[in-house]
């Protein structure tokens, strides 16, 4: 049988190290967010307006909404169709996550690919975006 103070102290060293572990989460978590932020404010936003555009041009009517801490391009002909890009902290990392969903009739696409990872989030840039963005509409201009 184990002692109880071999038990407590084993117990009190594993708090501690949880304790350390969840500040560091913390940390990466609050620079994954701030670095985010700016990414959607500086590239990602900017870029899916200017792919909405070019869509609208070639006779694809699309929109973007900018909700909390998101970017969203959405079809004007149908509010199922969308690619949302968003940060996900809820992995072993932060990450940038590309979620599209598509339905035509009763058939429902959904895709979700991640972007960016960790300290990599903040070297986002508008050439990324795009080429997500180009990677992701195939479904959604199908005629």
């Amino acid at each position: 049988m184990l002692e109880t103070a071999e038990v407590r102290r084993q117990l009190t060293h594993r708090l501690a190290e949880l304790k350390k572990a969840q500040a560091q989460r913390r940390a990466v978590t609050d620079a994954a967010r701030a670095a985010f932020d700016g990414v959607l404010e500086r590239e990602i936003a900017p870029s899916m307006r200017q792919f909405a555009q070019a869509l609208k041009a070639e006779g694809f009517p699309f929109s973007v909404q900018t909700p909390a801490g998101t970017a969203r391009l959405v079809s004007d002909r149908s509010s199922d169709n969308v690619v949302d890009i968003a940060l996900e902290l809820g992995g072993r990392q932060p990450a940038v996550v590309v979620r599209s969903a598509f339905s035509r009739g009763r058939r429902q696409i959904e895709d979700e690919r991640i972007m960016a990872e960790g300290e990599a989030i903040a070297g986002i840039d508008g050439e990324r975006v795009l080429a997500v963005l180009l990677d992701v509409i195939e479904p959604f201009v199908e005629r």
